[in-house]
């Protein structure tokens, strides 16, 4: 039940309740606390009415609080505040708690930290986003990553943590910059530490630098260059491929033609070196 408890004083302060229920508020309650005090309860609904039939009166109000129900939404909505922000904080960590907040790259191939970013942001593991569920996809390819030996994920206080270990870490790096192997245009470069010089697309010759070292940083890169193949072989066609094949690798777009001394093999071929990378 919803109620207001008022606390009255005057003379006669007993007779408070007879002039209140004359007045037509129903008096649910009323208790002499002590001498020309009384303490009266009523329907909350009938509290502003009490007011204004004692008003001008020898009888003084002392006190008036809500009691019952009434008491009870009086507290909450009172700190109402403090309860909402209770609410929200509690939803604000249940929410963060499964989110990526943070993305740590630790252990000793934490050079790898951007490959390692556009792993896990292909598989959907990026800032606000949940913990992923499957992890087995994500080391697997990570673990692909040349020299890397191991990697560990693991989620705390919304701060992902992703271990990268390589397994010869400690052997000596080569010292220098990373060229080009041969004349003509750069299909693929990746630069996991040092300064790329060149881009997808330029054209190089033989020996150009296609990275450097950053200060006292060996480089550690991998460049892939296609250059055209045009070469005459003696004897069948059979062999005049198969010897081409054996001189450079994968051939695109071979082709053959009949010459006086063999056959003519012209295509495309691909010519890879590296710097501190298996």
């Amino acid at each position: 039940m919803f109620g207001r408890e008022f606390e009255i004083e005057g003379l006669g302060a007993e007779r408070v309740a007879e002039k209140l229920v004359r007045g037509g508020v129903p008096v649910l309650g009323a208790r002499i606390v002590q001498k020309n005090v009384v303490r009266i309860r009523v329907d909350g609904k009938h509290g502003k009415k009490v007011f204004a039939i004692l008003q001008g009166s020898c009888y003084n109000i002392k006190k008036s609080r809500p009691v019952g129900w009434e008491r009870v939404v009086h507290a909450f909505m009172k700190h109402a505040g403090l309860a909402v922000g209770a609410v929200l904080f509690v939803c604000a960590v249940v929410f963060f708690q499964g989110r990526i907040l943070k993305i740590d790259v630790v252990g000793s191939g934490a050079y790898y930290r951007a490959e390692v970013l556009s792993v896990l942001s292909e598989s959907g593991a990026s800032f606000l986003a949940p913990v992923p569920a499957e992890k087995a996809g994500i080391t697997a390819r990570i673990l692909a990553l040349p020299r890397v030996s191991f990697c560990s994920l693991s989620h705390e206080g919304g701060v992902l943590t992703v271990r990268v270990e390589v397994e010869d870490e400690a052997l000596p790096l080569v010292v220098g910059a990373l060229t080009a192997p041969a004349d003509g245009v750069v299909e693929s470069l990746t630069v996991i530490r040092g300064v790329a010089r060149v881009c997808v697309g330029d054209a190089v010759g033989k020996g150009d630098i296609v990275a450097e070292q950053s200060g006292e940083l060996a480089v550690i890169a991998r460049v892939a260059v296609r250059y055209p193949v045009d070469r005459e072989y003696e004897g069948s066609e059979a062999s005049a491929r198969a010897q081409a094949y054996l001189d450079h690798g994968e051939i695109a777009d071979i082709q053959t033609q009949k010459t006086e001394r063999g056959w003519r093999v012209t295509g495309s071929a691909l010519a890879v070196a590296s710097r501190n990378l298996g």
